[in-house]
């Protein structure tokens, strides 16, 4: 069965592009999931037009790439819609892209260990290793992208009772460790930004107060520097 070039809405065609990509590695990688993929799996989406996959480094991340090339995809620069995000190339294949990331996923915001151990378990796919990103973790990205459809997406993912301890802590400990690092952390105002978009609409996110101490600290270092 080839891969449609119209929007993917069948879980099928995703885990046929997986066994490909899987095919063709030479080595094992670990990836995540995350975006519109990782929420059809959770029956929260019906269709999705990219596929991002956040690789546990940059040489996983070639690896992909190289993958992708022998697939047939056309490696080319990021659109305007992916400004936020982590990438310098994207992989285009009729109507589709994948959005690939090598461990950070905005600036200093990146794939974590407890990221990682949140995930949803998939059988491996050839050498590949992949994991769901978990509904908490998907919510923090698309948050910070800010891409056409992702405040419905942010809505959606509320409606399934997220656990707003482990977003908070998640994001509280990579801002930490971003300050203690002196690493840019830019991606706390977008996460801020993201949250008043939510609550312009109506919903209540428990962790909007604490979320834009950690907003103004930012901006406040940003300042004086």
């Amino acid at each position: 069965m080839a891969l449609s070039s119209d929007r993917i809405s069948r879980r099928e065609q995703i885990e046929e592009l997986f066994q490909q990509l899987g095919s063709k590695l030479n080595k094992p990688v670990s990836i995540l999931v995350i975006g519109g993929a990782a929420m059809m799996e959770y029956g929260l989406k019906d269709a999705t037009k990219d596929i991002d996959l956040v690789c546990r480094s940059e040489e996983d991340k070639q690896e992909i790439l190289r993958c992708t090339r022998e697939l047939g995809y056309k490696l080319v620069w990021p659109e305007e819609r992916h400004a936020r995000l982590g990438l310098n190339r994207i992989a285009i294949k009729g109507g589709h892209t994948l959005d690939v990331f090598a461990g950070k996923i905005s600036y200093d915001f990146g794939l974590s260990d407890a990221m990682w151990e949140r995930a949803r378990k998939l059988r491996a796919f050839g050498k590949a290793d992949l994991r769901y990103a978990s509904p908490e973790d998907i919510f923090i990205m698309k948050l910070i992208a800010n891409r056409p459809g992702d405040a419905p997406d942010c809505i959606a993912l509320v409606s399934t009772g997220l656990d707003f301890n482990a977003i908070y802590e998640e994001i509280k400990s990579q801002y930490r460790k971003n300050v203690e690092q002196n690493n840019l952390r830019i991606w706390i105002a977008y996460v801020e930004e993201g949250i008043a978009r939510l609550e312009d609409n109506g919903l209540t996110i428990p962790i909007g107060d604490k979320i834009s101490l950690l907003a103004y600290e930012y901006h406040e270092k940003l300042w004086k520097d």
